[in-house]
């Protein structure tokens, strides 16, 4: 089951540097906030995987630079995206890996030994932050909606103000795991 931590780990450091090309590249001081909690997000994860890894007695290959220019590419088609359309894309894009990673938690807690009782709440870590940034992208894309609806409409912007904040998804996870 390590090689599967170890499948989440690159995912954590592609992630990083995608996250992270849009916090130094967007100049809108919101959605910047984002960009920094995403990759807060990918941070944490990626260092408590990556303990997790070096105690291991089997050695790893981390493939940094491959996955640094890969997330790199991948952000730069992206970069110029509208809102809306971004949150959309971002949103389709993680949710099949959170599905993955739910599904990874539930076959190790269906197994019944010391080892998948050991590595139960590593796959838990990889699942809750899967999760916290999809419900992040949900709630974001459901803000650029109202956001949208609002401004072709003139409503009162009191509507988009009472969305949740994709933040918050993330700060919970934040709380949770970052010590």
């Amino acid at each position: 089951m390590n090689h599967l931590i170890h499948q989440a780990y690159e995912g954590e450091i592609y992630g990083i540097v995608f996250f992270s090309y849009f916090e130094n590249v967007d100049d809108n001081d919101e959605q910047n906030k984002l960009w920094k909690a995403l990759v807060e997000v990918e941070t944490v994860t990626a260092e408590l995987l990556l303990q997790h890894l070096l105690k291991q007695p089997q050695k790893y290959v981390f493939k940094t630079a491959e996955l640094t220019a890969q997330g790199d590419d991948d952000a730069k088609k992206w970069i110029d995206l509208p809102w809306l359309e971004l949150m959309q894309t971002l949103s389709q894009w993680v949710e099949p890996y959170e599905v993955k990673y739910r599904q990874w938690l539930q076959q190790c807690q269906l197994q019944d030994s010391q080892e998948s009782r050991q590595l139960a709440p590593t796959f838990e870590l990889i699942a809750e932050h899967e999760t916290a940034i999809y419900h992040c992208l949900q709630a974001e894309l459901t803000r650029a909606y109202a956001q949208a609806e609002t401004q072709v409409a003139t409503q009162v912007t009191t509507q988009v103000a009472t969305q949740k904040s994709g933040l918050e998804y993330l700060s919970s996870f934040l709380n949770k795991y970052n010590q």
